[in-house]
């Protein structure tokens, strides 16, 4: 058992952690962001942003969400890095704000900066 204290003035953040149950190139273990069974018409999904430590894993793990959405709605989570253009990512932050994407997968530059006030869920992976 691991006991982790991390004070935090703020009530509304709590910290979890997940025991991985699959290899971690699968990604898997990601895809409880996605409720079995979720079609269109159903509520959009809290948003949310996944942290990796290299660019591959981001796409990959993007990816394997993708597949979780109905075809209509897999523009809905995308990765997010240094290597895309400036346009590139103003575009993907103002459609994260609107509500038109759900879910980054990204990397430590989304936090340099961003204000993004309505993200649900934030992972380390």
């Amino acid at each position: 058992m691991v006991i982790i204290c991390w004070s935090s003035d703020r009530p509304n953040i709590g910290i979890g952690v997940k025991k991985i149950k699959y290899a971690l190139n699968s990604f898997a273990d990601l895809t409880f962001l996605i409720p079995t069974g979720f079609k269109m018409g159903d509520p959009p999904l809290p948003k949310f942003l996944v942290f990796f430590d290299d660019i591959p894993d981001s796409i990959n793990a993007a990816c394997v969400l993708c597949c979780c959405l109905p075809c209509e709605l897999k523009e809905k989570i995308w990765w997010f890095n240094a290597n895309m253009s400036t346009q590139y990512k103003e575009t993907e932050l103002e459609k994260l704000i609107s509500g038109k994407t759900w879910g980054l997968c990204t990397m430590t530059l989304f936090s340099m900066g961003m204000d993004v006030p309505d993200i649900l869920l934030v992972i380390q992976w």
